[in-house]
């Protein structure tokens, strides 16, 4: 019997509310035209052997056309690509996932795919496919993961192939990265970088804008009048317009940044738009001996700060960006003195909470 399609059943036999029917393709004027033959409600056993008698038909080409050719990853990546390219901003992302997917699985017959094959891809992509000298992760192989499985779910919706072939693919589980700045730690930061880098720090630990976001910002985006940073639905991650608040002090921290004329940009270097920040973080991370400090923490620590000083969530969620709660709560960290400060609320609640004994009640 033929191959299983997506819905477990064997090809060529579906079922939705009104029972089994079958779902073939017959050549009519040099075209193929899709087919449905109702079954009704009847035993899957039943629709089987119907099935079977429409098979000798199907073998001699009498009900449907020539089997499509078969699809193969590389050229699956390359069609799920295109997509990228002109709906996603993760394109640049998707590329580089795409490209180590590539170099292992190759002109392989799409459907051919299986879980050990994944784990095949898995050990070369920690041996030969690592181009850094560091392990990777679990939350770093995740990526490729999970750009995998969406070019097969996209092959699978433009009916490319019949059936999941890695259905039960599972990630590695992730651990949120918890690291933020102490004041001291931050002074520290903030001594250590470059004079153009600066401001920049400051304006990601204050807000919890996202590199990119503030990489991108011009002067046209910042309203000092209203005192607001303006993001359009195109300069954000999640495609949505939000706007960053700005008090006395943060108004003051862009003022000073020097104007390049020519240049829209707020941030520069060398009077042209700043574009990589990389070496001079991780340097100023290093003599500030903030081992394993990344500039997304940043972002962490923003959105900490804010939980902490009593700012309601839906707020904060409105400043950062978060669409869900979910992963709001991987950048909102509860540390060692918000464990003791919790105590310390019992305790104080627990004693303006005691009834005194009366005399009366003692007797």
């Amino acid at each position: 019997m033929s191959r299983p399609n997506v819905h477990g059943l064997p090809q060529y036999l579906r079922k939705d509310d009104k029972g089994y029917f079958l779902d073939y393709y017959v050549k009519e004027g040099g075209s193929r035209t899709r087919k449905r033959v109702r079954l009704g409600q009847m035993p899957l056993e039943k629709a089987r052997r119907i099935l079977a008698q429409h098979m000798q038909a199907i073998i001699e080409g009498e009900l449907l056309a020539p089997e499509r050719p078969k699809i193969s990853f590389s050229e699956a990546a390359d069609a799920f690509l295109a997509f990228s390219e002109s709906r996603k901003k993760s394109f640049k992302q998707d590329r580089m996932y795409t490209r180590n997917l590539k170099a292992f699985f190759g002109d392989k017959p799409l459907e051919s795919l299986n879980l050990d094959s994944v784990e095949s891809y898995l050990n070369w992509r920690r041996k030969e496919g690592n181009n850094h000298w560091k392990e990777l992760t679990g939350t770093t192989l995740n990526r490729d993961l999970a750009c995998l499985k969406t070019i097969v779910r996209r092959a699978m919706l433009n009916r490319q192939i019949d059936r999941n072939p890695l259905e039960g693919l599972r990630l590695f589980k992730e651990i949120p990265r918890n690291r933020t700045l102490t004041p001291e730690e931050y002074q520290k930061l903030l001594h250590h970088c470059p004079a153009h880098l600066q401001p920049l720090v400051e304006l990601a630990f204050l807000t919890a804008m996202r590199r990119g976001e503030i990489m991108g910002l011009k002067w046209e985006q910042v309203d000092f009048r209203n005192g607001i940073i303006i993001l359009e639905a195109e300069d954000t991650k999640t495609a949505e317009k939000r706007e960053i608040p700005m008090d006395e002090n943060l108004k003051n921290l862009i003022k000073k940044i020097p104007r390049v004329v020519g240049c829209p940009f707020v941030f520069t270097y060398r009077r042209k738009r700043l574009r990589e920040i990389r070496t001079g973080f991780r340097s100023a991370c290093r003599k500030a001996e903030l081992g394993g400090f990344h500039f997304h923490d940043l972002r962490h620590c923003a959105v900490t700060n804010m939980r902490k000083a009593g700012v309601p969530e839906g707020v904060i969620m409105s400043v950062s960006g978060h669409k869900t709660h979910a992963v709001f709560r991987r950048y909102d960290q509860v540390d060692r003195v918000d464990r003791l400060g919790a105590l310390a609320k019992v305790r104080s609640f627990r004693e303006g909470n005691k009834t005194p004994v009366t005399s009366e009640a003692k007797g």
